[in-house]
Formats: structure tokens, sequence, C-alpha cells
């Protein structure tokens, strides 16, 4: 039986949206090009820091399950609150009306319409509008945490000392034989995110109520992080024992006695990745039309065509039914309220494991007004908001840290007393809601009957999510 074309195109691209399994994107002991399996694979997926006895020879390793995992969350965090940034509307700015007189369809010569929020406007029977815009983003933190400075402390697990037979513990026995379970490593981190975003718009009228559209996005995503890490030696007031070291290396390191350690060791990960984001397809429809006002209904479905595990999307499908008034005056207010439900995602999950969780919800809202400045240009304003529901956040807390033993013979004697303990700042995840809040300034000049150039930018109001600088936005539309 011969296979039609059309029907292996959609089997592969049910298969590549939906996957046959949950394999993991970033599997312990093995590299990933994936940007998600960046952050949790900084330090390398195999042994990066070792622990050596007091003659240099490597033993068992306390500090890898730690320091593979310790940032996970933050690089979830980063993955999901990506997947919901702001977009502009895929509605026309120039919209048409039949003249009965006339016999003929008649494009408004009064206000363009807002550019990140929407109106009840439809854009006339059997019209089509073309549009495309380009968006820059630059991250600057999360949850008012910068990204920048995002400070982590590794403790070590428990252990079981191979040569007493102590078991070793920070909350048990740290000191004699087990000293060495009192070492911690520091570390300062940085991440960088960047995303160029190009836009593709298409917006048909169905009906003079009842318009369909599609936003295409193809992006650009370009992530680095950089780790400056340092062991912390509090076995010994000496200095001239210790029980960690990284890889001996070219300047620190050597077999000698005393042991000379490396005990700062700089880690860096960059990549870009390209290509298709997530579609969102839309449908609207004018519910009720007074002489200036209007009420409209419609529904959002993202479609997650981007691949998520490089940033470039959410992994799951998601559906926002909304609600729009509008008002057409020299100032025109409009205002769009809007609740979404999106499915399960990997990026939303564990990525070590390949298990998936649901994406949070949100209820968004656009309020705001546009004006006509002459017959050419109108002026918008909006502000943009999304209450997100039980996502994952970050914060920067204060936890002690273990004090260093000030016997100076290697053997922790307890009975010579510990340095005074000190508190280090950790980035940890936790859940909960959040608002993130943007407002938006822009305009919009028609050089010609049927074209739109806009401009925009955006700018971010508080810190819940994902906070970032200005968003500069440039496009046309073109409506025939």
């Amino acid at each position: 039986m011969r296979k039609h074309p059309l029907a292996i195109f959609c089997f592969f691209t049910v298969a590549n949206v939906v996957g046959f399994g949950q394999t993991p994107a970033c599997p312990s002991g093995a590299t990933s090009a994936k940007l998600i399996c960046m952050i949790p694979q900084i330090y390398g997926p195999g042994l990066q820091i070792q622990a050596v006895n007091f003659g240099g020879a490597p033993v068992d390793d306390h500090f890898q399950t730690v320091l593979t995992s310790n940032l996970s969350p933050l690089n979830s965090a980063i993955a999901r609150q990506s997947a919901i940034l702001p977009l502009a509307s895929p509605s026309s700015g120039i919209t048409f009306s039949w003249d009965a007189a006339a016999k003929t369809f008649v494009g408004s010569t009064d206000s363009y319409g807002p550019i990140l929020g929407e109106r009840a406007d439809t854009i006339g029977k059997y019209k089509v509008s073309l549009g495309f815009s380009y968006q820059y983003f630059d991250f600057s933190n999360l949850d008012g945490v910068s990204l920048k400075n995002l400070p982590s402390v590794y403790f070590q697990s428990d252990e079981t000392n191979t040569a007493t037979g102590d078991h070793c513990s920070l909350s048990g026995d740290s000191t004699g034989s087990c000293g060495y379970i009192r070492d911690v490593v520091t570390t300062s981190n940085r991440v960088d995110l960047k995303v160029h975003q190009f836009t593709t718009f298409v917006t048909f009228g169905l009906t003079n109520r009842i318009d369909v559209s599609a936003a295409i996005p193809i992006e650009s995503v370009h992530m680095a992080v950089y780790s400056n890490a340092t062991i912390v030696n509090n076995i010994d007031a000496s200095g001239n024992v210790f029980a960690h070291t990284f890889p001996f290396r070219t300047g620190c390191g050597s077999l000698n006695v005393p042991v000379s350690p490396c005990s700062n060791q700089q880690f860096s990960s960059a990549s870009t990745s390209s290509g298709i984001g997530d579609i969102t397809l839309r449908v609207k429809g004018t519910a009720w039309k007074g002489e200036k006002s209007g009420l409209a209904l419609g529904a959002d479905f993202r479609i997650p065509t981007g691949d998520s595990l490089n940033f470039l999307g959410s992994g799951a499908v998601g559906v926002r039914p909304f609600i729009v008034w509008s008002y057409r005056a020299r100032v025109s207010p409009h205002a769009l309220v809007g609740f979404e439900v999106d499915g399960s995602s990997q990026i939303a999950g564990d990525v070590t494991t390949g298990v998936k969780d649901k994406l949070p919800g949100s209820l968004s809202y656009v309020i705001g007004a546009d004006t006509w400045i002459t017959k050419r240009v109108t002026a918008a304003f909006d502000l943009v908001g999304q209450d997100v529901f039980q996502a994952g956040r970050v914060s920067v807390k204060n936890v002690p840290e273990p004090a260093a033993c000030l016997d100076s013979s290697g053997q922790c004697d307890p009975g010579q007393g510990f340095a005074t303990p000190t508190n280090a700042p950790i980035v940890t995840p936790f859940v909960a809601s959040y608002n993130s809040l943007f407002a938006s300034v822009g305009a919009k000049f028609r050089p010609t009957s049927n074209l739109l150039i806009l401009g925009n930018v955006l700018f971010k109001l508080n810190n819940g999510g994902l906070g970032l600088k200005a968003v500069p936005m440039i496009g046309v539309a073109y409506t025939f």
C-alpha cells in the first residue's frame, strides 16, 4: 500500500512534537549540546573535584553529586520563564469596513491600534494582513537575583571513611579522621542569556466579524555560563594539609609533600541555538459592536514546534481563551484578559531523568490606550501583565558554613576549637506564584494607504520572573 506524502509528514511532525519517550535531555555521565544542559553540566559529566590523601593519591570524590545537581532548579526556572515572553499582537492595524454607498471596503483613517495589546475590531471580510517584527531580549535577573552574580556553596555528602570505618557527616562526626567532611566549595556563577526573535504575523478575515491569525517566530538564542569555584580548606589550620583539590594542571598541583593543591578553577561554556519557536494560532470574533465600542472573544493555541531543550519553545501545548474590549475615539482605550492552560514539558520537570511536569498556568492581561497624533501616526501605550501560578522561582539565602578546624596537625581535634562560623549566600529554589509586569511604549506610521511601520520599547516594572533590559522592537505590516 502506497503511503501518502502528507501522512508521512504529519507522522514525523507529531513524533517530533510529542516524542516517543521520556529520554533524559542531560543524562548523568554524558555530555549534551542542548542549551538546557549547560548549567547542570558546567562542571563536566565526570569527576572535576577529586579527594586526595596526604600523599597525593586520588580517592573517592565527595562533591560530584552536588556539583552536577545544585544549579539544576535554577536552570529549569530560566527555561520555563523564557517560554512565556510577551509577543506582539498579530491583529492588523488597518481595518476595513463595507461602505454601502460606495459599494466597496473603506480603510480606517483614525487610530491604527495597539502594538502588544488587542482591540475588538476585525480586519474585514477576506482581507489579509502580513506583518514582520524583530525583538531583542537581554536578560539581567531572575526573580530579582542578578544573573551576573549567582552564588552557591557546595557541601559534602555523608560518607563512610574507608580507612577507619567511621561514619562522616556534617550533622554527626565531622572531626578527627572525618575532618575532611568540613571542606566546602564556594562558587560565583554567571549566566548570560540573549534572544533575537523574528516573528511573522498573518491575519485573514473569514467574515466581517471573525479573524484567524498565526504568529510564527524564528529565534536565535545565545547562552553562556561561567563559574569561579574555590575549595575552602577547613580540615587544617596550618594550610599544609588538605583533603580536596581540583585536578592538577600547569601552574598548580604537586605530588611532593606537603602537597600543593589546586584550590581554584574557572569553568565556562557557551553556545548558540537557532530555529523556529512555538507557533501561535488565534481565532477572534466580535461578539458585540456598538457605535464606538466593541467586545470580542477569542482563543490562542500554542503549538510546541520550538525545541524547548534549546530555549526555543515551551515543549507543551498551550490554550489561552481571552476577552477583549475596546473603544474608538481620539484616545482609544482597550483591555484584554486571558487565562492560559499548558500541558506537560520536560523543561518543567527534571532534565537529568526525563520526567515531565506541567507548565504553570497564568492569567494574562493588557490594559492600555492608543491615540492618533496625525492621520498617519498613532502612539500606543500598554501595561502587559501575567500572574503565573505555582512556578519555580529562586531567591538568595544565607546558610551557615562549617567552621574551620584550628588543629594544625591535620587530625581536626575538636579540643583545639574551631574558627568563628560564617554564613554563605546560596541561590535557593522554591515554588510560588508571581506577577510579571511590563510597560510598552510605541508608535505606528502609515507611509502609504496599506503599509504600517511600527516601533516599540518594552520595560520590565517589577522583579517577578525573568528580568530584562529594555526590549526594542521594530516591524512592518501590509494589508490588502
